[in-house]
């Protein structure tokens, strides 16, 4: 007598069926499709991004140049590899999610805005030479100026070198400042590397009252984290983090003591805490005493 099946009666059919389910198509019109790369020459016709300048802004970050993505969709860290929005948000600087289509919210709602050294879109920062970044020195003080932000945050150490141009300095909040009333020209001496106006922050330093609040510095604390780029492996994610978390720190010591018009303190320890490689900083503010 034949041996029954003890998978029931369906079973068997149930088997076919699963092993000649034709693969479902996807239709081509569906699917998405790999955006063409554009062309040197489409490249060097990207018109610059705009950037939104005026006085008072709390941080004014700073980018080397605009890559390919960002230079074709005119939108400031426009690639969705690049850690800078979601920085911004994680580390509490702005209390929402953003994209880059929301650049212009920067400054209208959180007194924040972005610029670029170089305004030329470059597949790689490579593609710069460095003369050329520094040639853009005086066009970036311009901004500085006009801007006159309690920070200034250079997204990437390299934009930071070709600014100052030296190479020997920790990633952070830095001794020196920018010395907003300076009066020199910055267009000459250029071919010997003038300079921007930095000095240390001395004991005397105020912050200037004009008789309105909130005050307004007449310096600005320059910040420096490494870059937000995707092609930037140097840094983690989570030590990336770290310096946003940085730099809102001394942002809020920055607004909070313009509010009041007194001189800023800043929270060495915490700030100290905060830095990924664990590394304690001298104190920057020398009229400042650590908080305990």
């Amino acid at each position: 007598m034949p041996k029954r099946s003890s998978r029931g009666p369906d079973s068997a059919i149930g088997s076919e069926l699963q092993t000649k389910a034709p693969t479902p198509k996807v239709s081509s019109a569906s699917s998405p499709k790999r955006q063409k790369r554009p062309s040197p020459d489409e490249i060097a016709g990207f018109q610059p991004i705009p950037e939104i300048l005026r006085p008072n802004l709390d941080v004014l970050f700073v980018g080397i140049n605009p890559g390919v993505v960002s230079g074709q969709k005119q939108l400031h860290f426009g690639n969705p590899q690049n850690y800078f929005w979601r920085g911004l948000y994680q580390s509490g600087l702005v209390p929402e999610e953003m994209r880059p289509e929301d650049g212009s919210m920067l400054s209208q709602r959180w007194d924040m805005s972005i610029v670029n050294l170089v305004q030329r879109t470059t597949p790689s920062t490579s593609d710069l030479s460095r003369k050329e970044m520094r040639e853009a020195v005086p066009e970036l003080c311009r901004k500085i100026r006009t801007c006159r932000p309690k920070i200034i945050c250079f997204v990437g150490k390299g934009i930071y070198e070709a600014f100052v141009g030296y190479l020997r300095f920790d990633l952070g909040l830095q001794p020196e400042v920018y010395d907003m009333d300076c009066k020199c020209d910055l267009t000459q001496n250029q071919q010997q590397q003038q300079l921007p106006p930095l000095r240390q922050l001395s004991s005397s330093d105020e912050i200037q009252c004009a008789g309105t609040q909130p005050a307004i510095p007449s310096f600005a604390y320059i910040f420096v984290m490494p870059s937000t780029s995707g092609r930037a492996a140097a840094y983690r994610i989570a030590d990336k983090l770290q310096y946003f978390r940085q730099l809102k720190h001394v942002r809020d010591c920055a607004v909070d003591a313009a509010a009041q018009g007194v001189a800023p303190s800043v929270n060495h320890d915490l700030l100290d805490s905060l830095d990924p490689r664990q590394v304690v900083r001298s104190t920057y503010f020398s009229q400042t005493k650590k908080n305990k």
